[in-house]
């Protein structure tokens, strides 16, 4: 039950933060906190990381023109709270829903994408010119990301819990 209510409070960020980044950012970031709190300091470690990864590979796009921000030149505050968010969700929740990186890789190239296609057309923030080069793009920079992530799992699990997985 409680990666299930994990699970409900980043898609509450997640739809917050797109569809009204100024009244759910606070609420975000206080949800955020919370959980960091609760965490070991190796996880806390690990969801600080893959934010950071996560919003540089976000600027490097945001860069290169694969996609920009109405009114921003760089990533706005809304989106580095929702990579914590997200950062939160992969740590405590799906990297151990997806235990093989392969399976990360295809998950993250399939939703990655979508996640980014639907939020534009929520929101409205987020804009691409070329359709197909912003999802193939965002499709190989999600299956990466969620691979390497995936795979590198053991960095912030207790030695216990890596024996357990590895049994499995």
């Amino acid at each position: 039950m409680t990666k299930l209510l994990q699970f409900t409070g980043f898609k509450l960020c997640w739809f917050g933060l797109i569809l009204i980044p100024q009244w759910a950012l606070w609420p975000a970031l206080a949800y955020l906190g919370w959980s960091l709190w609760r965490l070991q300091a190796r996880a806390r470690f690990a969801v600080f990381g893959i934010s950071v990864l996560g919003m540089t590979m976000d600027s490097l796009l945001l860069q290169s023109g694969i996609f920009s921000f109405i009114g921003s030149e760089v990533i706005p505050l809304w989106l580095m709270v929702l990579w914590g968010c997200f950062s939160l969700i992969l740590v405590q929740v799906l990297a151990d829903w997806l235990r093989h990186w392969w399976l990360a890789a295809i998950v993250g190239a399939v939703t990655g994408p979508l996640a980014y296609w639907g939020g534009a057309a929520l929101g409205g923030q987020l804009i691409f010119a070329d359709t197909t080069l912003f999802l193939l793009t965002l499709a190989l920079c999600w299956g990466l990301l969620l691979a390497l992530v995936v795979a590198g799992r053991f960095l912030w699990r207790e030695k216990n819990e890596s024996k357990i997985v590895a049994l499995q």
